[in-house]
């Protein structure tokens, strides 16, 4: 372990003695047991020195990479900085730009930042790193045909035949969905020119001819799908469902029959076959191929197709539709449907002389509708031809029996049935404790508690004799909450733990020291000028510190920087001395040098734009002024303009609109125009708010720049009457009455010489 402090020490005599390459073995030595992003970017600024720019921009990547991981999106932000001041084309830190930006939701800047990259890589020769970024491209405008069909253009030139045919087919699916079906086959052909054997193309490719209409072209497709892929299931489902609508059944049971091969199990060919047969008007045949079909219809919870599709086959089997359909109406709790179906069955049961499953139809009838005549009048009857011996309850039954009835007893609301049939079970079983457990509910259910407490003792008896003491002890418990007072319970019941015993220990305070990444943070945002950010952070720990006057110290630099409207760096202390990023390393996005865009690069993003625009609508005024901003962000100052205009046409977007409009004129030295848009807004502004002092600032800003310097200054006056500190108009004032007053004293010899002349 080395001594941090000491060895950046001693790399700081070797820099003040001009031994750069010593001060940097010095730093690589922390580095190694300390590597941060300061450490790097220290060591990069040292290579930067001595004029090793390679060395100088691998250590800064080595910097921004662990801001980064660490989620110092803006320490990142900085060393990208420098990195493309020292080399533009660094296709890493274009790359990393387009990352951060995509992140914040900023396409257009992401794609510029992505597109640059994808520049240096082109020339690089990098067809893997390359192919990843237009992959981040066109993920950020997926339906963007132009730019899309310009890609494939270069991975073609590129050699990445593959890659090409993927965009020619996701071009083709796109305008499929447009209904643009002429222009989506012209695409798809170019895949199949470049992939003759592509299996999603030809199956496209025939779906796209029949929902135009053309079955001829359609069967033709498909009958060419099956010839190249006859082990494709999914390619011999759509030929048997293509056939099926010329009407050739014979072919359709052929390619059926195949799938039926391959996999047996194979839902969906039993069905199409089932509707075959259904269409032949085989119902026999149909009936044996959906009765697996049903099983699947159930699981998908489409409860209406599977009761038309049992209705259609009652005819064939009467017993099976009908038990389905009880057990259908039963789930969808339509009760008199389940009665009818059930006395339905009842009476097929009749007709083959099985009197009893009939009579056991009726009874499940008769308890779902208890008040129903007919049904118990059948009932009677057939406890008459069968002889009550034969239906007593409880008769020879065994316990697993006795539960089931008991549970559809229950299940309708037959406490007494229940209530007798257990008790009569459990005589024959005493030790039997589910049968217990199930009385024991049922005496708790139905209010008496006397006998529920009997149970739930002979319960804690049962427990203890299997050893089970934890749910012996339980059964006391529940006993005594129902009837605290049930003097056979008396000394039974554990007292419970006092609160002193169970509560929990109290948790420890958090400690400033803890926030010490935060308190880092908040500083590192003040120098960089993100005042706000820096005073949410401060904000939230003074809630939590109350009375740290650190804390408060740094709250009220931070305040003053708000109020000066100027950047305010206040002292913190630095571990070890040692160095982080600068405010010279600072990086807004503002302040990042736009990208050079050239070759097929630019290409590419002119395609991004036309895409953009022709897939605009001119009523949609939000994306217009969003393409505006994004326009006027990548310097396209003409195109901005023109996006501004169209959205200032939205009430909503009026005053935004026009404000950037104006900005953009000024941009473009067309002084009179900008203030002409600017004098319109502040006509139609009704709130006196910062934006309407904001507009009025911006309109003397445009007559200052056009030379018209008493009105400029007439406008900051008024600001200044309204908040003295704003945009530091209090500067704009002196600044214009000094030039007034020199303008003055230029004038003033001359006119005194004229006057001299003229007498």
């Amino acid at each position: 372990m080395i001594d941090k402090a000491a060895t950046i020490k001693e790399a700081q005599k070797y820099l003040a003695r001009g031994q750069v390459d010593k001060a940097i073995a010095e730093w690589d030595k922390v580095a190694k047991e300390h590597p941060d992003g300061n450490t790097f970017n220290t060591i990069g600024d040292l290579y930067l020195k001595k004029g090793d720019k390679a060395d100088a921009i691998h250590t800064f990547h080595k910097a921004a990479d662990i801001f980064r991981k660490e989620g110092f999106a803006l320490k990142a932000l900085a060393l990208y900085k420098k990195i493309l001041n020292i080399n533009p084309p660094d296709a890493l830190a274009l790359q990393a730009l387009g990352e951060l930006n995509e992140a914040k939701g900023l396409v257009s800047d992401a794609i510029k930042f992505y597109l640059a990259a994808a520049d240096t890589l082109s020339k690089e020769g990098k067809k893997e790193q390359l192919l990843e970024i237009y992959e981040k491209i066109l993920a950020l405008s997926p339906t963007n045909i132009p730019l899309r069909s310009k890609v494939a253009e270069i991975y073609g030139r590129e050699g990445l035949i593959s890659e090409a045919a993927k965009q020619h087919f996701t071009i083709a699916r796109i305008y499929a969905e447009k209904g643009e079906t002429e222009k989506s086959i012209g695409f798809y052909q170019k895949v199949l020119e470049i992939q003759p054997l592509n299996r999603e193309v030809i199956i496209d490719l025939g779906n796209l001819y029949e929902r135009t209409g053309n079955l001829e072209k359609a069967v033709a497709q498909i009958r060419e799908a099956a010839s190249l892929f006859p082990q494709d299931v999914d390619i011999m489902l759509r030929s048997a469902e293509v056939h099926i609508m010329i009407e050739k059944f014979d072919e359709a049971k052929e390619a059926l029959g195949r799938v039926i091969e391959i996999e047996p199990a194979n839902i969906k060919a039993r069905r199409i076959l089932g509707d075959i047969y259904i269409k032949e008007g085989n119902k026999e045949k149909a009936w044996s191929e959906y009765i697996p079909v049903l099983d699947e219809i159930l699981l998908e919870d489409n409860y209406d197709d599977a009761i038309k599709l049992l209705a259609t086959f009652r005819d064939i089997d009467p017993l099976e539709t009908g038990k389905r359909l009880v057990s259908l109406y039963m789930q969808l709790g339509d009760q008199v449907q389940a009665v009818r179906e059930l006395c339905s069955i009842g009476e097929v049961f009749i007709e083959q002389g099985k009197q009893k499953e009939a009579l056991n139809c009726y009874r499940e009838a008769l308890k779902i509708s208890p008040d129903d005549d007919s049904v118990k009048t059948r009932v009677i009857e057939l406890e008459k031809d069968i002889g009550k011996e034969h239906i007593s309850i409880g008769a020879e039954k065994t316990a697993d029996e006795a539960v089931i009835e008991i549970d559809i007893y229950l299940r309708y609301g037959l406490y007494d049935n229940a209530r007798n049939l257990l008790e009569n079970i459990i005589q024959k079983e005493p030790d039997n404790i589910d049968l217990h457990l199930k009385l024991k509910s049922l005496y708790v259910d139905t209010g008496d508690k006397e006998k529920a407490v009997g149970e739930y003792l002979v319960l804690h008896e049962l427990y203890i004799k299997h050893g089970e003491v934890a749910s012996g002890e339980r059964m006391i418990q529940e006993a005594h909450e129902i009837s605290p007072e049930d003097l056979r319970l008396a000394g039974m019941v554990a007292s419970p733990a006092s609160e002193e015993e169970i509560a929990p220990p109290p948790s420890e305070m958090p400690s400033i020291e803890d926030y010490s990444e935060e308190i880092a943070e908040a500083d590192f945002y003040s120098r960089q000028g993100l005042i706000d950010e820096a005073r949410e952070i401060l904000e939230r720990l003074q809630s939590l510190f109350p009375g740290d006057r650190e804390i408060s110290r740094r709250l009220e630099s931070v305040s003053q920087v708000v109020e000066s409207g100027e950047k305010t760096e206040y002292t913190a202390e630095k571990k070890d001395e040692e160095p982080e990023v600068t405010e010279e390393d600072a990086l807004s996005v503002e302040e990042i040098a736009e990208p050079a865009l050239d070759s097929d690069v630019l290409d590419i993003f002119n395609e991004f734009k036309k895409g953009l625009e022709k897939e605009l609508e001119e009523e949609d005024y939000e994306t217009h002024y969003n393409l505006g901003i994004a326009y006027k962000e990548m310097g396209l100052i003409d195109d901005s303009i023109r996006e501004f205009q169209t959205s200032r046409k939205d009430p909503k977007k009026f005053l935004n609109s026009s404000n950037m409009l104006g900005i953009c004129y000024i941009e473009k030295n067309l002084y009179p125009l900008a203030i002409e848009v600017f004098k319109d807004a502040i006509e139609k502004m009704e709130d006196r708010g910062e934006p309407y002092w904001a507009m009025h600032y911006d309109l003397a800003d445009a007559y200052e720049k056009n030379g018209n310097i008493k009105e400029a200054l007439d406008i900051y006056t008024q600001i200044y009457g309204w908040n003295s500190k704003f945009r530091a108009v209090s500067d704009k004032i002196n600044q214009l009455r000094t030039s007034v007053i020199e303008s003055t004293e230029q004038k003033k010899p001359k006119e005194r010489k004229d006057r001299v002349s003229y007498l």
